[in-house]
């Protein structure tokens, strides 16, 4: 009697320890399918919603509209002005913030100012400190010269916008370190290949004075400018006998 009750039991036992997962696999199931959220490193939803709103997709600005809304950017540059760079951040971290830096800043300068039909009517534009980021004073000159030029990646200098016509487009995005580098291929490639910034044909071309400005910018690696260029230009820069510098456009790039 004893053998065949207890026959049924150890049956019962064995086929509830191989019906049921373990408890490792329950882990590592419930594991590989957790998604994981990574965490921007500054706030940018308003700095969105407002190029957005604002800016056009030929990147154009309504200012006039804007400054209706300067107490929502002014909460934005707060935003940039309270950020503190710790080791947690990347390359492209850092690269997109002080670009959205600068583009934002330049946004407070035009608006603060409006009405105004270039941003060179503005007394020292580049030069005057009227901002401050963790406690440090700063001007829109000390972001490109002292910061982001440092970076020694030439492309920020087809992301940063001098609110002018012959500047490169502002986009309707924030720039993020995990867009970064999709954003300067694509602002870049678009700037060489506007005619109204550069004209390059088979005979002739004539260049953005940026090229002029930061020619020592587009040198790195032992590459020429004609080198850069080439990289993103349809129309390859080889033999041609003229050549020259497009006149830059500083009126507003207001709508």
């Amino acid at each position: 009697m004893k053998k065949t009750t207890l026959l049924p039991i150890l049956l019962l036992i064995n086929f509830l320890a191989f019906s049921q997962p373990s408890i490792n696999k329950i882990e590592t199931s419930n594991y590989s399918y957790r998604s994981v959220e990574v965490k921007e490193k500054v706030d940018y939803s308003i700095w969105n919603s407002l190029l957005s709103m604002y800016v056009k997709p030929d990147g154009f600005v309504d200012y006039k509209s804007l400054k209706n809304k300067e107490a929502k950017l002014d909460e934005f540059l707060a935003i940039l002005s309270n950020t503190k760079i710790n080791n947690d951040w990347t390359t492209n971290d850092k690269i997109a913030y002080w670009i959205n830096v600068y583009n934002a800043f330049t946004f407070k300068l035009i608006v603060k100012n409006y009405p105004v039909s270039s941003i060179k009517d503005i007394d020292n534009p580049w030069k005057t400190e009227f901002f401050k980021i963790d406690g440090e004073s700063m001007s829109l000159g000390h972001v490109e010269h002292k910061i982001l030029r440092k970076f020694n990646e030439p492309r920020i200098h087809f992301a940063i916008n001098c609110a002018s016509y012959s500047c490169p487009r502002v986009i309707q995005i924030p720039y993020k370190g995990k867009n970064l580098d999709r954003l300067l291929k694509r602002q870049t490639t678009e700037y060489i290949n506007d005619r109204k910034n550069n004209e390059i044909t088979g005979y002739t071309y004539k260049l953005s004075k940026l090229f002029s400005w930061f020619g020592g910018d587009f040198k790195e690696e032992n590459q020429s400018i004609t080198d850069f260029i080439n990289k993103y230009s349809k129309t390859k820069i080889r033999n041609q006998k003229s050549k020259g510098y497009v006149q830059y456009d500083w009126r507003l790039n207001s709508i």
